[in-house]
């Protein structure tokens, strides 16, 4: 399944260029690390670790969409909130 705006929240977002506008966190970067309460954002001075629950982000897709998601939607270890690919045979 290819990353588009309507399924970001199912992907990996370690990779992806982020932006978050959400006072006192306003920081853009990429994401280095995620868990469950958080996302680490790499500014390119250091490692900014922003809270889901109260933030909103603005991802930047790899075709350079722009999706903004609420950040309560990712609130999930992100092992289960990436649906795992079936295998064959089953």
């Amino acid at each position: 399944m290819d990353i588009a705006p309507d399924n970001l929240i199912y992907h990996e977002l370690v990779g992806l260029e982020v932006e978050v506008e959400t006072p006192p966190y306003i920081l853009s970067g990429k994401v280095v690390d995620e868990t469950r309460n958080m996302i680490i954002i790499n500014t390119g001075k250091h490692d900014a670790k922003v809270p889901k629950s109260c933030c909103s982000f603005v991802f930047t897709l790899p075709d350079g969409r722009r999706v903004r998601v609420r950040g309560d939607l990712l609130l999930s270890q992100p092992e289960n909130r990436i649906p795992k690919k079936k295998r064959k045979g089953k």
